[in-house]
């Protein structure tokens, strides 16, 4: 079967670039434009295998061969930067149907810098502000020095790709981390409190049933919950006392906020960030905000989050609290079982306490939590 005829049954819409595999990996047909994507110079370098056209497939060989086998379904990369421009990087298997026989791997790369564009500009108009990055560099000395060291990885990864690292493979993976931090360093909060809730999160959702791919899915995207807060002034979202009853409004908006700004994309991960930046401070009994969703209704990412969120939380300082004593901390989710959370996965999470906590001990900040 010609490959064209594959590609034609998977995509109807042909916006992408694209590279055609053989079952070994080595690149046996390509667009024309896809050559601003790898990292070779000539089209003439093309025909090798795909580890050394697209460095963010190093260690990831062993899937790879699965795709080719067809045990399994595909590999997604998020917001990979090539040439001054965002892409997104979708390997799968080349065959007709489920049921035909897969004769090659096709890497589709979609160029979305776009969207990336439009969440600067939603940002810039809603608050009357230059684009995030520059806004937040200007008014958060402690980001400013990140910033830079990102930078600097972005820069040696666009002009130096024989020197890349495990390390900056590993930054790749973890974009979506990143970009959660930012919304809780804006709050004066450590970056550390979304790595604990994403591994928290996807720690509950094994023991609620999911399957190992929901749970990792759910454990990258959790540390977008917050992303929204970008959108809230400093005064407000700084504010040392208790907010007002106009300023809790404010500060509510940034569920609606982080779901405008994520919802946007195609891409299935980020889509499942929008969904619990949007839920994960609805309450079972109906209370939450900002639609007051119910029970069931509320998707269980966002019932998950709401609940290893509050734990995290409640646990180290914020500019508003002191942390409170884990007996205190317990207490109160079990207080607001069947009310604020879901009372079934309030249950697996209590009796299971000694595992988040030793997933707390392994991601240490200064601000701990108390010892009872």
């Amino acid at each position: 079967m010609h490959i064209q005829e594959i590609f034609n049954a998977i995509y109807e819409k042909h916006y992408y670039e694209y590279i055609v595999l053989d079952k070994t990996l080595n690149c046996i047909e390509f667009s024309d434009k896809v050559i601003d994507y790898v990292d070779i110079q000539e089209a003439s370098q093309m025909y090798r295998n795909i580890i050394k056209l697209i460095p963010e497939l190093v260690g990831l060989e062993d899937e790879l061969q699965e795709i080719a086998q067809g045990s399994r379904e595909g590999i997604e990369i998020p917001l990979v930067h090539r040439k001054k421009a965002f892409v997104t990087i979708s390997i799968q298997a080349g065959r007709k149907s489920r049921y035909d026989e897969i004769e090659s791997i096709i890497v589709l790369f979609e160029n979305v810098s776009q969207f990336v564009q439009m969440q600067q500009k939603s940002i810039q108009d809603r608050n009357d502000k230059e684009l995030l990055l520059l806004e937040l560099d200007k008014k958060n000395s402690s980001l400013e020095k990140y910033n830079k060291h990102m930078m600097h990885l972005v820069e040696a990864e666009i002009e130096k790709n024989s020197r890349l690292t495990n390390e900056i493979i590993v930054t790749q993976r973890e974009v979506i981390a990143t970009m959660g931090a930012i919304g809780e360093t804006r709050s004066k909060e450590t970056g550390d409190h979304v790595l604990r809730v994403g591994e928290y999160a996807k720690t509950l959702a094994l023991m609620a049933g999911l399957s190992e791919q929901e749970a990792e899915e759910l454990k990258m995207a959790s540390p977008m919950h917050d992303i929204g807060k970008v959108g809230i002034e400093d005064a407000i979202l700084n504010k040392p006392g208790k907010l007002t009853a106009t300023e809790f409004e404010v500060m509510k908006e940034h569920a609606l906020l982080g779901y405008e700004m994520l919802s946007g994309s195609k891409q299935k991960l980020l889509q499942t960030a929008a969904t619990i930046a949007y839920e994960h401070h609805e309450k079972w009994d109906g209370t939450g905000y900002p639609r007051g969703l119910k029970g069931e209704d509320i998707h269980i990412y966002g019932r998950i989050t709401a609940i290893v969120d509050v734990f995290d939380a409640l646990g180290h300082d914020r500019v508003y609290k002191k942390a409170w004593p884990l007996e205190s901390i317990l207490d109160f989710i079990k207080k607001e079982s069947g009310t604020h959370f879901d009372p079934s996965l309030v249950k697996l999470f209590l009796d299971n306490i000694h595992v988040f906590i030793s997933i707390q001990e392994h991601y240490k900040s200064d601000k701990k939590y108390h010892k009872v």
